[in-house]
C-alpha cells in the first residue's frame, strides 16, 4: 500500500512538473519578446499631447456639430444633416466621449499613477489632464472626472459623474498645484515626450497651467464671481507667470505627412492634425465652407484675415491623401471680381447671406447658378485643356462660388492651438472691465490680443503675410468701444475669430460670453434635411451623452440626468457654467 501511494505521488508531482513547463513553453511562445512589456510614461504623454487634434475618429464631433453651432462653417453635408438641421446622431456626437474616455483618460491616469518618480512629467500629465476633461464638461457638462480611467487603478468599473462645479473647482486646485511642482521639481528629471513647441521646457508648462487657470475662472464670472475674481488674479500673481507673450503659446507640433483618417485613429495613429483632414474632407464634394456668420463680419469690418481664412477653389481633381496645393487651384482673385461685377451680383443666392453658406441646411438645393466658363479665365482653360476632367460637372463651378477654408488651415502639419497670448490679453481685457485687479488698460489688451491674433495666421499657415498698414487700419475702424457692453462684445468676437481653429474653446467661450451675436437659425429652410423638432432649431447648449452610458452606467448617468433642468438629457439646457442666453439677431445679414 505505501508503495502505491509512493508511485501516485509520484505521477502527481511529474504531471504536476510536465503542467508546469509546459504552461510556461505556451507562455513563451505566445510572448512577443520584441514588445515592451511596461511603457514610459514620457511615451504615454507624446500619446496624450497628439491625441486632442490629432485623432480623427472624435473629429466626426467637431465637424458634425461643433464647428456648425458656433457658425464658423457651413453647407457641407455634415454639417447640414446634423449641427445645421440640429438633428441629433448617438454616434456623431458621442465619438469625442468614446475617443477620450477609452484612449486618451485612460492612458493619461495610468501614466500619472506610473509617473511618481518622475515629477515634471507627472505635473505635465495632470495639467494635461486637466486641458482634456475641460473640453469633455464643457461639450457635455456633469462627467466621469475623480473616479476616470480607475478600472485597472483601482478597479473602478463605474464611474461617478462629478458635478461641473466640482470639476472647475478640482481644476483651481490641480492647476495651481503642478504649477508648485514644476517649480520645485527644475532638473529633477528631463521630459522626453514633450511633442508641443514646449519641447520639455517645465518654466513654459508653468505659464500654461497659469493661463488655464484664467481661461477657466472666465469661464465661471457669471456663476460665481467672486471665485472667478480670486481664481484670475491668484493665476495672475503667480512668480511661474503667464501666456503673455507670442512665444510662450502652446501648440501641438503635427508632421507633414499622408492623412490617416479612420484607420489610423484604430491604430492610435495621432501624428498628424486629424482635425485639418476632417475639415479637407474625403472627396472634391465635401469641402468646408465657411458659414456666412464668419464670412460677413469679417467681411464687413474689412478685416485683413478675411481672405487669408476664405479661399475659392476649382479642387475637382484634388488629392485624396493630403491637402495639396497642385490641385486645389486657387482662383480666388477671379471668383472676387466676378462676384462683384453686375454680372456676378444678379446671380447671387436668394437668401439674405448672398454668396456664403448660411447656417442652415444649405446643400443641394441651394447652389448659386454656375457661371460662364468664360467668367472664370482659369475655368475655361481648364475645361479646354482637360475636357474629359469634370471640371464643369457634378455642380463644381457653383461650389467654386462659395468661400471655401483655406487648405493652408487644413493642412496635416498645422499646429494644435491650444492657448495663445492673443486668449490671454482678450481675457485681462474682459477682466479689466469686470473690475478685476488687472495691469494695463482695456484697449491696451484688446489692441495686443487683435495683433496677436493676426501673427497667429501669419505665423502658423502658409498665406499671404497681414502687413502692419493692415493691422493699423482694422485696429483705427474697430476699436474696442467705451461702454462696458460695448467692451464685451468687441473683445469676445475677436475671441470667437482667434479659436476658429480651435472649436470646442470657440464653443465654450461663446455660449459663456455669448458673443458674437449669432445669425438666427429658425429663419432659415431645412433644405433636404430632417431636423429633430421643426419647431425648436435653436442651437443646442451642450451635446447629449452617449446612449451606451444607459447600459454600462445606468446608476450614476440617471443622476447625472436628475441634476439637467427639466430631469432629462437635453442639449437645449445650459451647462453649470452658462447662466444667459445664446444672442441672436433676426436681420443681422439684411
Amino acid at each position: 500500500m505505501k508503495n502505491i501511494f509512493a508511485k501516485l505521488v509520484c505521477l502527481a508531482l511529474g504531471a504536476a512538473a510536465l503542467t508546469s513547463c509546459s504552461d510556461r513553453y505556451l507562455t513563451d511562445l505566445n510572448t512577443d519578446k520584441t514588445k515592451p512589456t511596461t511603457i514610459n510614461p514620457n511615451a504615454q504623454l507624446t500619446t496624450g499631447l497628439l491625441q486632442p487634434m490629432g485623432d480623427f475618429q472624435l473629429m466626426d464631433t467637431y465637424r458634425c456639430y461643433i464647428t456648425g453651432f458656433t457658425q464658423y462653417y457651413a453647407g457641407g453635408w455634415n454639417v447640414s444633416n446634423y449641427g445645421g438641421a440640429v438633428h441629433a446622431d448617438n454616434n456623431m456626437m458621442s465619438s469625442l466621449w468614446d475617443r477620450f474616455y477609452s484612449v486618451g483618460i485612460k492612458n493619461v491616469v495610468d501614466a500619472i499613477d506610473r509617473s511618481q518618480d518622475l515629477p515634471n512629467v507627472n505635473a505635465i500629465l495632470r495639467i494635461h489632464k486637466v486641458y482634456m476633461m475641460s473640453i469633455l464638461t464643457d461639450t457635455y457638462g456633469d462627467i466621469p472626472c475623480s473616479e476616470a480611467g480607475l478600472g485597472k487603478i483601482a478597479g473602478i468599473g463605474n464611474p461617478k459623474y462629478d458635478t461641473q462645479e466640482e470639476i472647475y473647482n478640482w481644476f483651481f486646485t490641480e492647476l495651481a498645484a503642478c504649477v508648485e511642482q514644476l517649480r520645485n521639481s527644475e532638473g529633477k528629471d528631463v521630459v522626453t515626450g514633450d511633442v508641443t513647441n514646449y519641447s520639455g521646457n517645465t518654466a513654459q508648462w508653468a505659464k500654461f497651467a497659469n493661463s488655464l487657470r484664467m481661461r477657466f475662472a472666465m469661464r465661471i464670472s457669471d456663476v460665481n464671481p467672486d471665485k472667478a475674481k480670486a481664481e484670475f488674479e491668484s493665476a495672475l500673481a503667480s512668480p511661474a507667470g503667464y501666456i503673455s507673450t507670442f512665444a510662450d503659446n502652446a501648440f501641438v507640433k503635427y508632421i507633414d505627412g499622408p492623412f490617416t483618417l479612420y484607420d489610423g485613429a484604430k491604430d492610435l495613429d495621432f501624428r498628424v492634425n486629424a482635425l485639418g483632414e476632417m475639415l479637407y474632407g474625403q472627396d472634391a464634394t465635401s469641402p468646408t465652407f465657411v458659414c456666412h456668420t464668419l464670412f460677413h463680419r469679417m467681411k464687413q469690418t474689412s478685416d485683413p484675415r478675411l481672405y487669408r481664412i476664405c479661399r475659392h477653389y476649382i479642387n475637382t481633381k484634388r488629392s485624396q491623401i493630403k491637402a495639396d496645393d497642385e490641385w486645389n487651384i486657387d482662383v480666388t482673385d477671379e471668383v472676387v471680381a466676378y462676384q462683384n461685377s453686375v454680372k456676378g451680383q444678379s446671380n447671387q443666392q436668394k437668401q439674405a447671406p448672398g454668396w456664403a453658406c448660411y447656417v442652415g441646411a444649405a446643400w443641394y438645393s441651394d447652389w448659386v447658378n454656375a457661371p460662364d466658363n468664360a467668367d472664370i479665365p482659369t475655368l475655361a482653360a481648364l475645361v479646354a485643356q482637360y475636357p474629359d476632367a469634370g471640371f464643369e460637372g457634378s455642380n463644381f463651378p457653383a461650389r467654386m462660388l462659395r468661400p471655401f477654408l483655406s487648405i493652408q488651415l487644413e493642412k496635416s502639419e498645422c499646429p494644435g492651438i491650444m492657448m495663445t497670448s492673443a486668449e490671454t490679453h482678450f481675457l485681462m481685457a474682459e477682466a479689466i472691465v469686470k473690475g478685476w485687479t488687472v495691469e494695463g488698460t482695456v484697449s491696451g489688451h484688446y489692441e495686443a490680443g487683435v495683433r496677436d491674433a493676426m501673427q497667429v495666421i501669419n505665423d502658423y499657415y502658409n498665406v499671404s503675410k497681414i502687413s502692419e498698414s493692415e493691422i493699423a487700419a482694422y485696429l483705427a475702424a474697430n476699436p474696442v468701444g467705451s461702454s462696458a457692453d460695448a467692451q464685451v462684445e468687441a473683445i469676445n468676437t475677436q475671441a470667437w475669430i482667434l479659436h476658429l481653429t480651435n472649436p470646442s474653446e470657440g464653443w465654450a467661450n461663446l455660449r459663456r460670453s455669448d458673443y458674437p451675436v449669432l445669425d438666427d437659425r429658425s429663419k432659415y429652410s431645412i433644405s433636404d434635411f430632417t431636423p429633430d423638432d421643426p419647431n425648436n432649431l435653436n442651437t443646442p447648449l451642450r451635446l447629449y451623452y452617449p446612449q451606451f452610458e444607459m447600459q454600462y452606467n445606468r446608476e450614476q448617468y440617471e443622476i447625472a440626468i436628475s441634476r439637467i433642468e427639466g430631469g432629462k438629457d437635453d442639449w437645449h439646457k445650459p451647462v453649470w457654467w452658462d447662466k444667459n442666453p445664446t444672442r441672436v439677431n433676426h436681420d443681422l445679414y439684411k
